[in-house]
């Protein structure tokens, strides 16, 4: 007993200073814990800062985040240098790491030298939150490289060719989900290797002998200001799924909102107005589209009753060229009706770009608004008591509004220049898109769903105000 004494002293002294290794730092916007040996162990950012109101906090693994796979003794000391807290760490062989935090912002700096491996972890906290029906889209985490400047997003789920499964980069590489991001730049062109399988919800990269130098690490928002001061290429990771016209929709769409909010702070009413200042601002483009469906309208009118007539009394080839003749012989081009998906071209680049936007939005991340308590998913008036195939189990109110609203248009859809005949076709077509509109918009985001709803209701009133 008297010679297990001095060691279980000696054990539980060690035990203690691995205890006290750990090192917390603590920002105005990241929270951060080092192990001893120099392996980001903690990681939680938040957004827009650590204290104030509609803090959103974000923990990116409960494994260490960033790994370095260090064996032995360690040693390490702390300094400040001029705005950013300084760790460093020196381990066997003459390894070392040297961590620069900022007081503010979630750009990271680290130089490092003669470390094994440097692998990039997430946990269960960053697993994407259940959705139901198409809301699972926005929902999944990725892999994220940017390469001189091109973004690519992969599933952590993907079966990956080999040329993806270790792609060389030249950038950042890292993982994201909606809202937040961690990446690593290294000092020079690297290769990484991703971990993807079926089912998979962590995301893991791993640099084998990870060069020397200096590397960055990003740890924040997916927002675009955050991003912009920590690098450069880092606002490129937006809507990046996007074709690059589309992407610049998005970031005009924002802008947008940003301004309108700096006058309506309730973000649920700054959406509305966007909505109503989209169709302002697109109002001169639909006074065009609305012309041309006009066109086809007395068009359609005035060819009805002969092509009925063509259709009853005749098949095939012969229907076909008697068809032909009447455009010859009424000068309308046989693809006239064409002109009328002017409006759709339109409409539909300005829908994928405020879409893509209020669903990148970490504004609006645990924002509430009237009975919505988050914005940044369905609205969730009260839970079924039973699962919906699809649908999930809770009642969301806001497409009801939504597709009640768009048959109230449909109903007040009436151009003067239509038969009745094809007056009830075209209600029909825009009952049949609400009812698809409502199973694509159900699970969706109450952000999304509110600025369609709003358009919806935009386009009540400008029905009843040409009625009048």
């Amino acid at each position: 007993m008297k010679r297990l004494l001095p060691l279980l002293v000696v054990v539980l002294g060690g035990i203690g200073s691995l205890a006290q290794a750990d090192t917390t730092v603590t920002t105005e916007t990241l929270r951060l814990t080092f192990d001893g040996r120099g392996n980001l162990a903690t990681a939680i950012a938040c957004f827009p800062a650590c204290v104030g109101d509609n803090v959103r906090l974000r923990q990116f693994s409960e494994q260490p985040a960033v790994d370095f796979g260090s064996r032995g003794a360690w040693q390490q000391s702390a300094y400040t240098d001029g705005a950013h807290r300084v760790l460093e760490f020196a381990g066997p062989g003459g390894a070392t790491l040297r961590w620069r935090i900022p007081q503010r912002g979630y750009r990271l700096g680290l130089e490092l030298a003669g470390v094994p491996t440097l692998t990039l972890r997430s946990g269960e906290s960053f697993r994407p939150r259940p959705a139901a029906g198409f809301g699972n889209w926005l929902e999944q985490s990725r892999y994220l490289l940017i390469d001189a400047g091109d973004v690519r997003q992969i599933g952590l789920d993907e079966e990956l060719e080999e040329a993806d499964a270790a792609p060389a980069f030249d950038g950042w590489a890292g993982y994201r989900n909606r809202f937040w991001a961690l990446a690593a730049a290294p000092p020079a062109p690297a290769t990484v290797r991703l971990v993807a399988a079926a089912d998979r919800q962590d995301a893991e990269l791993v640099f084998d002998r990870p060069a020397d130098g200096e590397w960055s690490f990003y740890l924040g928002p997916v927002e675009p200001q955050a991003l912009k001061q920590a690098g450069a290429e880092l606002p490129s990771i937006m809507y990046a799924a996007l074709w690059f016209w589309l992407r610049w929709i998005c970031q005009g769409l924002y802008t947008l909102l940003t301004w309108i909010h700096l006058a309506i702070p309730t973000w649920g009413f700054a959406i509305m107005a966007l909505s109503l200042a989209v169709n302002l601002l697109m109002w001169p483009l639909s006074r065009i589209a609305d012309n041309l469906q006009q066109d086809v309208n007395y068009t359609e009118a005035r060819l009805a009753p002969e092509l009925q007539r063509i259709k009853r009394e005749f098949r095939g080839e012969e229907q076909a060229a008697k068809i032909l003749a009447l455009y010859k012989t009424e000068r309308v081009h046989p693809l006239y009706s064409l002109k009328s998906l002017v409006g759709v071209a339109v409409v539909i680049p300005v829908f994928i770009g405020a879409f893509d936007m209020l669903a990148e939005n970490i504004h609006l991340l645990h924002t509430g608004f009237l009975w919505i308590a988050d914005l940044s998913s369905p609205d969730d008036l009260f839970d079924l008591p039973f699962a919906l195939p699809f649908f999930g189990s809770e009642l969301n109110l806001l497409p009801f509004l939504m597709t009640g609203l768009s048959f109230v248009a449909s109903w007040l859809h009436q151009p003067p220049a239509l038969t009745d005949d094809l007056r009830r076709r075209q209600v029909r077509n825009m009952v049949l898109l609400a009812v698809f509109f409502f199973a694509l918009f159900y699970t969706f985001p109450a952000g999304m769903v509110l600025y369609w709803t709003t358009n919806n209701l935009i386009s009540v009133i400008k029905s009843l105000w040409a009625r009048r």
